[in-house]
C-alpha cells in the first residue's frame, strides 16, 4: 500500500483558530502537542460553502450505517447537511475515539459560566473564517466535531451532561481523509473554566499529508 507523506504542518497556538483547505484524497491530522486539549472542527465544501458538515446528523447516519462500521457513536464518515447528504471526510485513524457532536463554546456560554468577555470557540471560528469571506451568519449550525472531548450524558437518563478531562495524551491524533475538496476550520478550544481541556489550554498541531504521484 502506498504510504502518505507530510506536505505541510503547522501549530495553532492555544486559544486560537485557523482555517485551511485540504484537497480530495489528501489526509490531515489533528495532533495533541501536550495532551488533554480539545479541537473543535467545522468543515465546508471548498467549492460550495453552502454545503457544510452537520454534526448530529453525521452521528445518526454512522449509528445506522449498514456496513456495521458505525453502529456506535464513534464516527467513521462525516456527512454534509441536507439536502446534500454527501460524505465529506472519512476517519482513518482514531485511537482515542472521544469526541462530542454538539455546540462549541460561545460568548453566552462563557457568560453563563461566570466569565463574561472570555474568549470562546466562536471568536476563534470568526477569526479563522474571515480569511475565506465567511461570517457566523453563513454557518448553518454551531454544532461541531469536538475532537478529544470527554463528554458523557448521564446514563441514568436525567439529561445531565458530564464534562471530564480528555483522555488524550501527547502524540495522540485523529486522522481524516478528504472525500471532496474541503475547507477545514479549527478552534483550539479556549475553555479553561470547565474540565473540557483539563482547566489548562494548550496548542494543537496540524499535518496535511498526500500520496506521491
Amino acid at each position: 500500500m502506498m504510504s502518505s507523506k507530510v506536505i505541510n504542518e503547522f501549530v495553532i497556538p492555544k486559544c486560537m483558530g485557523k482555517a485551511f483547505k485540504v484537497r480530495k484524497g489528501q489526509l490531515f491530522r489533528v495532533i495533541e502537542i501536550e495532551g488533554k486539549q480539545v479541537a473543535s472542527l467545522m468543515f465546508f465544501n471548498a467549492n460550495n460553502y453552502k454545503e457544510q458538515f452537520m454534526a448530529e446528523f453525521s452521528g445518526g447516519l454512522n449509528y445506522f450505517h449498514p456496513s456495521g462500521l458505525g453502529s456506535h457513536y464513534r464516527l467513521s464518515k462525516l456527512y454534509s447537511k441536507v439536502p446534500y447528504e454527501n460524505v465529506m471526510l472519512s476517519v482513518t485513524h482514531n485511537k482515542i475515539g472521544d469526541h462530542f457532536l454538539g455546540p462549541h463554546c460561545t460568548k453566552k456560554m462563557m457568560e453563563i459560566w461566570g466569565a463574561p468577555g472570555h474568549r470562546s470557540c466562536s471568536d476563534n471560528f470568526s477569526d479563522a473564517l474571515r480569511e475565506f469571506g465567511l461570517r457566523h451568519e453563513d454557518i448553518y449550525s454551531p454544532s461541531t466535531l469536538n475532537a478529544f472531548a470527554n463528554v458523557q450524558i448521564d446514563p441514568q437518563g436525567d439529561g445531565t451532561i458530564n464534562i471530564d478531562p480528555p483522555r488524550s495524551e501527547k502524540g495522540d491524533f485523529i486522522e481524516f481523509q478528504a472525500e471532496m475538496d474541503v475547507l477545514v476550520a479549527v478552534s483550539v478550544c479556549p475553555d479553561d473554566k470547565s474540565a473540557m481541556n483539563d482547566h489548562s489550554c494548550k496548542a494543537i498541531k496540524i499535518q496535511i499529508l498526500d500520496f506521491p504521484q
